[in-house]
């Protein structure tokens, strides 16, 4: 991440969001990908070793979609919630 923003300014770099957002991804992924893998096996009926392939695949590129905007808009909740010291406006 960059240190700071290049339109705006705003240090980037006190944000700490931590595993907040894949924590919250792991729990949306767990609730989504097992009934969906539940449904894939009663119409289909696919070999065990398609079900690792088909829903590693289909979670990891979840992740690599979601995981990046979930922390950038962890961030900008960070930025608006504490303006006093992350440098946002003074409303």
């Amino acid at each position: 991440m960059v240190a700071t923003c290049e339109h705006c300014q705003a240090q980037l770099d006190q944000h700490d969001i931590g595993d907040g957002a894949a924590v919250f991804l792991t729990f949306i992924l767990c609730f989504t990908l097992v009934p969906l893998a539940w449904v894939f096996e009663l119409m289909a009926a696919p070999p065990l070793w398609m079900h690792g392939v088909v829903w590693t695949i289909v979670g990891l590129g979840i992740i690599g979609l979601l995981l990046p905007a979930l922390k950038a808009y962890i961030i900008l909740l960070e930025f608006r919630h504490r303006p006093h010291n992350m440098g946002g406006r003074e409303d």
